[in-house]
C-alpha cells in the first residue's frame, strides 16, 4: 500500500476489531482458496482508539474497474459485504 497511488481503489473485504484475530484468519483461509492470494492484503489501523484489522483485495486504477470486480469478489465473500474503497481513505 505504501507505493499504491492515492488515486487507486481497492475492495474492502473485511474490517473488524483487532481482538477478532481468529475471524480474520478464518476469513483469509477461505479467501485464498477462492481468490488470487497475491491480491489479498491485511492491514492494521486504529479507529476511535481501538485497534482494527482490515482485509482488502486488488489494486484498481478507477472506481469503475474496482466496481466491475466487486461483483465477482462479493460472490466469494458475500457475508462480509465487500465494497469499493479509495486507497487515500486507508492512509
Amino acid at each position: 500500500l505504501r507505493i499504491t497511488p492515492d488515486t487507486h481503489f481497492v475492495i474492502q473485504m473485511l474490517s473488524t476489531d483487532a481482538s477478532a484475530q481468529q475471524e480474520v484468519e478464518s476469513f483469509l483461509e477461505s479467501a485464498v482458496r477462492k481468490l488470487d492470494p497475491t491480491q489479498i492484503r491485511v492491514y492494521r489501523s486504529s479507529l476511535s482508539g481501538r485497534d482494527r484489522y482490515g482485509v482488502i483485495y486488488g489494486d484498481y486504477p478507477s472506481a469503475e474497474a474496482a466496481s466491475a470486480e466487486l461483483t465477482r469478489v462479493a460472490a466469494v465473500s458475500a457475508g462480509s459485504k465487500p465494497y469499493v474503497r479509495p486507497v487515500r481513505k486507508l492512509r
